[in-house]
């Protein structure tokens, strides 16, 4: 259970009232003290009083070393802190010897007080108490910075969520819109290939609409994904557009983000064109090797494509955005235009089974 859910438990909440730690702290110092002042074994109410006396210079100690803390540990003053310390423990022990000396006499006329330990040893037992109230003042610090942490996290992870469902919404239209564009150019055309295209059309919406919702969906259904938007494109461009996929590797239950390479697709065919040389293709490798996944797109340019400094639009935008949730510093994503093709070359760091 972490520190966030024990939060919400009532027992966990009372447990972190301060008054309640305090209490504890007292009573279980009380009941140790009391034990080791004690040398008979039945109680007597000179052992409760003795203890009672020794507790007031351990608290000053404890109290004062907490003060120590906020205003100099705290802030990393570490000299000014141990200077500190060393006065409180020398404030204690003279006030130990102050209180054994005065107090009794006054609220416990009819008990005869000493201190019967040497400086060096209630010098030792004030030590123990600085030492033990430090470890837990540092420790309650540190379970307050996981907690803060642990929240940081979650709303991360919530923030990250949140953006890449609204990348992945706003790349849904995008991909319906494209491939409509490719069916539409099939029905001017009266093509019979018009009703198998609408099927591979529903496939891949299909996918993306609900196969494609967790966060990490099979290779196998994304390169299925694939084929059906190729095969969606040769029956466009029909025999004009030279189309080649090449796929190597066994992908078998190896998983990743789902739609992550659908942008470079997108971007392909919406700048390929015929090039000076009379070029006119797209051309797909698909790669796993070990701990890698390489996927590179080339597309030919028309002739009269001027450079740009910008490529690509909110599909690109979306995928270097969503690598960099996914893939912090295990990615490499490049886009090259050239005189005469466009080139797109993405890898990924990734765990194999």
């Amino acid at each position: 259970m972490s520190v966030i859910e024990n939060n919400k438990n009532p027992i966990w909440s009372f447990l972190q009232n301060r008054i309640v730690q305090h209490l504890a702290f007292w009573v279980l110092a009380s009941v140790v003290c009391f034990k080791i002042f004690t040398y008979s074994p039945e109680t007597r109410n000179s052992d409760l009083l003795y203890t009672f006396l020794f507790l007031n210079s351990a608290a000053a100690v404890v109290y004062l070393n907490q003060l120590a803390i906020r205003l100099w540990l705290a802030k990393e003053a570490y000299w000014t802190y141990i200077f500190a310390v060393i006065c409180t423990l020398g404030f204690g022990l003279v006030l130990h010897y102050a209180i054994f000396n005065y107090l009794p006499n006054w609220l416990f006329p009819d008990f005869y007080f000493i201190s019967y330990y040497r400086p060096l040893e209630i010098l030792l037992f004030m030590l123990a108490f600085w030492a033990i109230s430090t470890l837990l003042r540092l420790s309650k610090a540190w379970f307050r910075e996981l907690a803060q942490k642990q929240a940081m996290q979650k709303l991360e992870q919530a923030k990250t969520k949140a953006e890449l469902s609204a990348l992945k919404a706003q790349l849904d239209p995008h991909f319906l819109f494209n491939n409509l564009n490719s069916i539409y150019s099939l029905a001017l055309e009266e093509d019979p290939r018009t009703a198998e295209a609408v099927l591979k059309l529903s496939e891949n919406l299909r996918y993306v609409l609900y196969e494609s919702g967790d966060q990490e969906t099979p290779l196998s259904a994304e390169i299925k994904h694939l084929e059906n938007y190729f095969q969606l494109q040769h029956w466009r461009f029909g025999g004009l557009l030279d189309i080649q996929v090449e796929i190597n590797g066994s992908f078998n239950d190896l998983t990743l983000p789902p739609l992550l390479w659908l942008p470079l697709l997108e971007n392909a065919f919406k700048y390929v064109g015929k090039n000076d040389l009379g070029a006119f293709f797209v051309r797909c490798k698909l790669d796993l090797g070990p701990g890698r996944l390489y996927f590179a797109l080339h597309n030919s340019l028309p002739a009269t494509q001027t450079p740009k400094t910008e490529l690509g639009g909110i599909g690109l935008s979306n995928l270097r955005r969503r690598l960099e949730l996914l893939y912090p510093d295990k990615h490499h994503f490049n886009l090259v235009q050239t005189e005469r093709e466009l080139v797109a070359i993405l890898e990924l760091k990734i765990g194999t089974a």
